[in-house]
């Protein structure tokens, strides 16, 4: 940490937060009630700013890093701590800060990988708004090597490597990617239809409407209302293909003539 950090006594005090030594937390889940304590720091920042808002927040970081330093044995729970305070970092604009919790959280090695996935995809943002593409992509590729049962976050990667090949002019890539998200994850049709806008609307920038059309009319086919039987289909799957951008620019190309 660059900054100080704010000793648990004099951060209850001063936030009106009972203090919680952990040898006083009881025998149960001490480390949970440790993260609870964390948390109940953290929302007191709630629509407070300024210096008021990050001094409330570093002392949640205090909170949060007691976790790590009086229970390193339960990983969960330390995955979780470090995350949260990877988060609180990244709020306050302290990117390397960031990046060495979500770091932490893939070094704890949980037996529930949800944090790690996590922590991975936020790494993966960290280098992308560095303008670090490459290992941006590579910290995006790991999850969804390491993680892809976490689909939540590996949807997300997936998404996001498309998103940088795009950028970077590998258009024919890039809608490659997107489209290919519905195979791998057949059971997240909504970011699947969000996916196949992206490389519909792609195709529209390169002016290939031809590959548009094609890429919303498969789409509309496999998720359409006709699906009702399938296990995944929901309202939702309804309301994002009717949404979808590249189907109202597709019509008022057509109207243009």
């Amino acid at each position: 940490m660059l900054r100080s950090i704010v000793h648990l006594t004099a951060a209850a005090v001063l936030l009106g937060a009972p203090a919680l030594p952990a040898e006083q937390k009881g025998s149960d889940h001490p480390a949970r009630v440790q993260l609870d304590a964390a948390r109940q720091v953290r929302q007191k920042a709630f629509k407070k700013s300024g210096e008021e808002k990050r001094s409330i927040l570093e002392a949640s970081i205090a909170e949060y890093q007691i976790v790590l330093e009086k229970f390193g044995k339960q990983k969960d729970a330390c995955a979780e701590a470090a995350f949260r305070i990877g988060e609180i970092e990244r709020s306050l604009g302290d990117a390397q800060d960031a990046r060495e919790a979500f770091e932490k959280v893939l070094a704890f090695g949980a037996e529930q990988p949800t944090f790690a996935a996590r922590a991975q995809l936020e790494l993966g943002h960290i280098a992308r708004r560095a303008d670090q593409t490459d290992q941006a992509i590579a910290l995006y590729q790991k999850l969804l090597e390491q993680y892809s049962a976490q689909e939540t976050q590996a949807v997300a990667a997936l998404t996001w490597i498309g998103k940088l090949e795009d950028r970077r002019g590998q258009s024919d890539k890039a809608r490659e990617i997107w489209l290919s998200l519905a195979d791998r994850f057949p059971s997240q049709p909504v970011p699947a239809i969000r996916a196949a806008d992206l490389a519909a609307l792609s195709a529209l920038k390169s002016d290939d409407l031809q590959t548009a059309r094609q890429i919303m009319q498969s789409t509309q086919e496999r998720f359409s209302e006709d699906n009702q039987d399938q296990a995944w289909w929901s309202p939702a799957v309804e309301e994002a293909l009717g949404k979808m951008k590249a189907a109202r620019k597709l019509q008022q190309l057509q109207q243009d003539g």
